[in-house]
């Protein structure tokens, strides 16, 4: 949700919260009838009142598609601990920082990555996480079979450190930098 959707809802939801309160105090009987009929009166006559309500219509049809729409990720960053397993030893688990190291490492080993970031991810059924890493590429290297080549690394990695066979990974390549190709070595 963006800035101008939060502080419209700044001034909304309280705005509404009263309403409520307004609207609850009637229904209960605590403010007096002669009361609140000479209020709606008086509001009922005054011009302010429509431009009131059609700014309140505005930030509800400013805020609607807030309802629908989802966020880029999709899906709440992971934290703190990841279950690995439940069983007789007791209970295993591994914190998101050594996840994300285990990813980071394996990326790097991969020819063609320069730089890799990688963000964990809850998801819910049979796995628990899913990986979103950002790589740098290298001039001269083709995106699909680095890409490629890092998932399996990773996939790799994952199965041997952690026992976490076939955890989702999701490779984005957000930049291409100049690199040395590396070349076979000549001996003179």
């Amino acid at each position: 949700m963006g800035i101008i959707r939060r502080l419209i809802l700044l001034f909304y939801v309280p705005a509404v919260l009263a309403s409520v309160a307004v609207c609850a105090g009637i229904c209960l009987r605590l403010i007096p009838e002669k009361l609140w009929r000479n209020e709606l009166e008086y509001l009922i006559m005054r011009e302010e009142t429509l431009i009131v309500l059609a700014i309140m219509a505005l930030a509800s049809l400013i805020l609607l598609p807030a309802i629908f729409s989802r966020n880029s990720k999709g899906l709440p960053l992971a934290s703190g601990d990841v279950h690995l397993e439940i069983g007789k030893p007791g209970e295993v688990k591994v914190t998101v920082p050594a996840i994300v190291s285990v990813v980071e490492r394996a990326a790097i080993t991969v020819s063609g990555v320069r730089e890799a970031k990688a963000s964990v991810y809850q998801q819910s059924g049979d796995m628990p996480i899913k990986v979103r890493l950002t790589i740098t590429l290298g001039q001269g290297f083709s995106a699909p079979r680095v890409s490629e080549a890092t998932v399996a690394a990773i996939d790799d990695a994952l199965r041997i450190a952690l026992e976490l066979p076939n955890v989702p990974v999701e490779v984005k390549v957000d930049e291409v930098t100049h690199a040395i190709i590396e070349r076979e070595r000549r001996v003179v």
